[in-house]
């Protein structure tokens, strides 16, 4: 019983780390495409 309930937790767990990846991923990548422009306008001046 208290393996299961411990299977459980790291099962939700394993599922928050992947959706705090997947949004960080999608965050990283937004933002790239605005941080290139931010880059490329700091080089310039």
């Amino acid at each position: 019983m208290k393996s299961r309930h411990f299977e459980n937790v790291l099962a939700l767990l394993g599922a928050l780390v992947i959706l705090i990846g997947v949004s960080a991923a999608a965050n990283i990548a937004l933002a790239g495409d605005m941080g290139t422009v931010e880059i490329h306008g700091s080089a310039q001046t």
